[in-house]
């Protein structure tokens, strides 16, 4: 693989430097060609479009060197080359809208350390400087930091951001940079780190505003799949900072088009032992992305339901790992409630549980018989139920699940109490439900049932006396506004949030000592 030079000279690139991918970065598998590229994909979780081949990060400094990509690889693409740049960007005003972008967000005669990763010929840093900051740049190349560091007398750190670390800073720069950014959550939570407690972000990056919006004549260089990793929509960029714990503070200006602002601040998200309530910085984490990838491998050729876009992607990683992923599962009994097409209860079959599908109607019982005979007829039978109440014995289950269902039960304290009675003493409950909280703006179809309010859920479950909770629940209500906006993009109707927990059914030496204290 060759690239010509405008010198007639060529680039080499080695194909063994890139690798083929089928991964946006929030974990999103696709096939799905992008409108603007064939060599890209468009990402339908969210929205960002990604290139099928990326470069191997051991390459990563020999592809931006000095030679090859500032000077021979800038000049075939009709790009200022590196010592070109500085005249440009001063002439056409861009550093004056940079300063102007970075001094919006920034208390009136604030200093400090600004730290710029991917910092080419180090403009912005050397104007920085001037008025009065301590600059640090980082730049891939060996030879490219050190005859930058040269020629401004800048700190100029060679490597690749984030294994060439940054030092503490008040303002984290990339300019050009995040598109071709192999893994940008590993980018964005190491440049949080070293950003003090209210320090700014400041990207420049090219994004898609519309569906139908490219780039006009540039589009096709905006989308060179072997420099630019990922192109983001302006929805897609604020998703990826705000699962990274940022606060997007400016996503709507630029300096000309492909070359857009973005500004954001460090996020100082409350720590919490749990989270109840879906989240982003979770969801899109790689254990969250890596037990759904367990689970859609596993339902793939059986015909079960694959989660891609959709609250599950939560929901299921947060109830295996607020107690489920401790269970034993060999000869562990398990009612699994709404079962439908659910990879869940099944997956758990294949792992030794004696499992038991309830549902409504008999709709999936050939597909459920398919699925057990293609599993060897692991230990697997259903009920058919057409209402709360469950036709099982006392302390029968060691384990019951129910995902999303408690909003489409009429009588939820009948089926509380159903689960409580069913589940043996030390049994754990693992649930997931959807909230709605009229008072904030929230709102759940009518034909999709009744969703519960925080208040509801804690009367119905969490101070249930019959399940062991003995603190009050700590609701992440902080997480909920950038979890909506992607909530909402994924269907209109989407106008709520989802919760999950694990309650364990307290043991039958509790009562006895109820009894006992209530006699004194």
């Amino acid at each position: 693989m060759t690239e010509p030079s405008s010198a007639g000279q060529h680039v080499e690139v080695p194909d063994h430097w890139f690798e083929p991918v089928e991964r946006c970065w929030c974990g999103g598998r696709s096939n799905d060609a992008s409108a603007f590229s064939s060599e890209y994909r468009s990402c339908q979780r969210c929205g960002t479009h990604f290139a099928s081949k990326r470069l191997k990060q051991e390459y990563v400094a020999s592809f931006y060197s000095y030679d090859g990509y500032w000077h021979r690889r800038q000049s075939d693409k009709s790009h200022p080359t590196l010592w070109d740049r500085q005249e440009l960007l001063e002439r056409d005003g861009r550093v004056d809208r940079w300063m102007e972008a970075i001094h919006r967000h920034l208390p009136l005669g604030k200093l400090g350390t600004a730290v710029e990763a991917g910092c080419a010929e180090a403009t912005l840093l050397q104007r920085l400087r001037r008025d009065g900051w301590t600059t640090v740049g980082i730049e891939p190349d060996a030879n490219t930091a050190a005859a930058v560091r040269e020629r401004t007398g800048l700190d100029i750190r060679a490597g690749a951001f984030p294994d060439t670390p940054a030092p503490r800073c008040d303002l984290f720069i990339a300019c050009d940079v995040l598109e071709h950014v192999t893994d940008p959550r590993r980018f964005l939570y190491a440049a949080r780190e070293a950003l003090v407690s209210d320090g700014l972000l400041f990207l420049q990056l090219p994004l898609i505003g519309g569906e139908d919006e490219g780039f006009g004549s540039i589009t096709e260089k905006v989308f060179d799949w072997q420099e630019h990793a990922f192109i983001y929509t302006r929805e897609s960029i604020r998703l990826l900072l705000e699962s990274c714990e940022y606060s997007v503070v400016e996503n709507d200006s630029g300096w000309v088009r492909a070359h857009e602002f973005v500004v954001a601040r460090r996020w100082n998200r409350p720590a919490r032992s749990r989270r109840h309530l879906a989240n982003l910085p979770e969801m899109f984490s790689d254990e969250w992305t890596t037990f759904i990838d367990t689970l859609n491998d596993f339902a793939a050729p059986l015909g079960l339901r694959q989660f891609n876009n959709w609250s599950k992607l939560w929901e299921y990683p947060s109830v295996w790992r607020q107690g489920l992923s401790e269970t034993r599962w060999q000869g562990c009994r398990v009612l699994d409630l709404g079962s439908e097409q659910s990879p869940f209860p099944w997956w758990l079959a294949t792992q030794g549980a004696a499992v038991t599908l309830v549902e409504r109607s008999a709709n999936w019982v050939d597909q459920w018989t398919a699925v057990r005979d293609a599993l060897g007829r692991p230990s697997v039978d259903w009920r058919i139920v057409d209402s709360s109440r469950l036709p099982f014995d006392d302390d029968t289950f060691d384990v019951v699940t129910s995902f999303s269902v408690i909003e489409h039960q009429d009588d939820k304290a009948l089926a509380a109490s159903e689960v409580a009675r069913v589940l043996k003493p030390g049994g754990l409950f693992g649930i997931s439900f959807d909230i709605c909280e009229p008072e904030l703006g929230m709102t759940f179809p009518e034909w999709n049932g009744r969703a519960l309010t925080r208040r509801e859920f804690e009367r119905l479950f969490w101070n249930n006396t019959r399940f062991r909770t003995d603190d009050a629940i700590d609701w992440n209500m902080e997480d909920v506004p950038a979890f909506l906006n992607w909530h909402k993009r994924t269907a209109a109707h989407h106008n709520y949030v989802t919760g999950a927990a694990v309650l364990a059914k307290r043991r039958a030496g509790f009562w006895a000592r109820m009894r006992k204290a209530l006699t004194l």
